[in-house]
């Protein structure tokens, strides 16, 4: 079984139906959707290529400048920025256009209840939500929505004392990257830091190696196959779970989002069968608690 866990729900870019039709061609069996908090954006192109490459790098070789660099793609006014162009980030996501798609497809998509405690009381939404068949766990977005993680002091207590993992997106300053507060105020807590535990990666990785309970995902054209590579022999197949980041990837407008890409990052690599699941489907649903 393939199991995508971090994919946004965006019907204007990939409607619930391409996004099946999708899935089918790659062996994908299931997809756990974020509601979608940015206007739409594509990534296609050299120009684009090459920046995540440069930041990238510079987070892996020069992390001030790479942190820096990074923080840059948003603005002062909640716009994220990509080669001088502006997207609206969305303060107030909407849990609702998830649920209408996991009614619709219960035995194809689950769900990641995203909230933002510096634009509404995170706990209305997840109180409205938690019960609602195919919720697995909480999304927070610290990095574009500004905030400490103490802020999410609630929620992640919420989290742990119901069994719902957390799906994390850092950033680097004002708190905002603080994991190591967050994993030891709230021991037991399952967390999953986004996208390799971008800003930090390598140091996040020597952080969260012995424990538990404390993951990476591996979606993102932040990353690429060799960081792939890297996070999977470092922390092991059993603390890494496949995901996409779609449907923001290297597609032309009017293109549907390739699910043979990061998937192919980690069909390239040298494991076992055992191994392969565990990154594919086994580590999700354990942390999810359901069953395949």
């Amino acid at each position: 079984m393939v199991i995508d866990a971090h994919i946004h729900y965006d019907e204007r870019i990939f409607p619930a139906e391409r996004m099946i039709t999708a899935m089918n061609r790659h062996g994908i069996d299931k997809a756990a959707l974020i509601p979608t908090m940015v206007d739409p954006f594509h990534l296609r192109g050299k120009p684009v290529e090459v920046a995540n490459r440069f930041l990238r790098l510079s987070l892996l070789k020069a992390g001030g400048l790479g942190k820096f660099l990074y923080e840059t793609t948003v603005d002062s006014r909640g716009n994220f920025v990509l080669l001088g162009k502006k997207y609206k980030i969305y303060q107030q996501p909407d849990n609702s256009q998830v649920v209408e798609v996991l009614e619709r497809y219960p035995d194809r998509f689950y769900g990641w209840i995203f909230v933002n405690p510096r634009a509404e009381d995170p706990m209305v939404e997840l109180e409205k939500w938690k019960d609602h068949p195919g919720m697995i766990g909480v999304k927070a977005h610290p990095f574009w929505h500004r905030y400490p993680l103490s802020v999410l002091e609630r929620v992640a207590a919420w989290c742990r004392d119901n069994e719902y993992p957390l799906l994390l997106h850092l950033g680097s300053r004002k708190g905002a990257g603080d994991y190591r507060w967050l994993v030891e105020t709230f021991p037991g807590l399952k967390v999953i830091f986004a996208h390799a535990g971008i800003p930090y990666f390598r140091e996040l990785w020597a952080y969260i190696k012995d424990r538990e309970g404390v993951y990476v995902d591996l979606s993102s054209p932040y990353l690429d196959a060799e960081l792939v590579r890297q996070a999977v022999e470092y922390l092991g197949p059993e603390k890494c779970i496949y995901g996409t980041d779609g449907p923001y990837g290297s597609q032309a407008p009017g293109e549907d989002y390739d699910y043979g890409w990061i998937k192919g990052w980690i069909d390239a690599l040298s494991l076992s069968p055992e191994e392969r699941e565990a990154i594919f489907s086994r580590n999700f649903l354990e942390v999810a608690r359901v069953a395949d």
